[in-house]
């Protein structure tokens, strides 16, 4: 019983390792990593090496760290390799990007979260943020909105209880709103502020099992765009998605 709780708890320490990481923390070092679990030094250095040793981590050439390693790059293969709704939205959302000149992008329903698949940048970006892999709750931006929409009552109940304070659209009526016209908009505060759509895509049975995401910059997608434009295009581009996976429109 000792052995076998020792190994789980290992388990759970290196993937709390793996946890650590993210766009602004790509390399960690052994006591950054040991004080994060809350162990020895010389644990988390073991710990670290294992992990190195199966390909998961690898250390960076000047010895300061890890950084994640080109193993998790054959896993999470596997992992997309479950999901065709991304094969069959990739092109089509380079298109709507193409014709559009805004980041286009594709997230799936995974529990009560979003995890997003795809992402088609828009040329317009200086600096690219890769949401490929982000995962969110359902109460969190436009898209887990859209999502939500679709969601059982009990489940919409319990999220929008739990979800922060600053979380916009989540009344009832909005809701009842996003799931009437089959989509979700988001306008920007600000000048730079985030203007964007979410559609949703359905597999055959009708269910909604993702979302297509279209938006830019307000000064660049003012609200007048947003429906003549983006919103017609994102509707397209997902009921082609939604074709694909053999759904046929009422």
């Amino acid at each position: 019983m000792h052995v076998e709780l020792s190994g789980c708890q290992a388990v759970e320490r290196a993937i709390t390792i793996l946890e650590l990481f993210d766009e602004h923390r790509t390399i960690i070092g052994i006591s950054e990593a040991a004080a994060a679990l809350g162990v020895h030094r010389s644990t988390a250095s073991r710990l670290m090496a294992t992990l190195d040793r199966r390909g998961l981590l690898e250390q960076v050439d000047n010895g300061a760290g890890y950084r994640l390693g080109l193993g998790l790059v054959a896993l999470g293969g596997y992992v997309l390799n479950r999901f065709p709704v991304r094969a069959r939205a990739g092109q089509i959302l380079r298109e709507l990007r193409d014709a559009t000149g805004e980041t286009a992008w594709l997230g799936v329903l995974d529990g009560h979260q979003i995890t997003y698949l795809d992402q088609a940048s828009s040329p317009h970006v200086t600096v690219n943020v890769d949401w490929v892999g982000v995962r969110q709750t359902l109460t969190e931006g436009v898209t887990g909105r859209l999502l939500l929409a679709y969601q059982p009552d009990h489940v919409i109940e319990r999220l929008v209880s739990l979800a922060a304070p600053e979380a916009i659209g989540l009344s009832e009526t909005e809701l009842a709103a996003a799931r009437r016209q089959g989509y979700a908009i988001r306008i920007g505060e600000t000048g730079d502020g985030y203007t964007g759509v979410a559609v949703p895509i359905r597999a055959a049975d009708g269910a909604v099992v993702a979302a297509i995401a279209l938006g830019g910059p307000r000064f660049r997608v003012d609200e007048k765009r947003l429906h003549a434009e983006l919103l017609p295009a994102a509707l397209n581009a997902a009921a082609r998605v939604s074709e694909s996976l053999g759904h046929r429109a009422a």
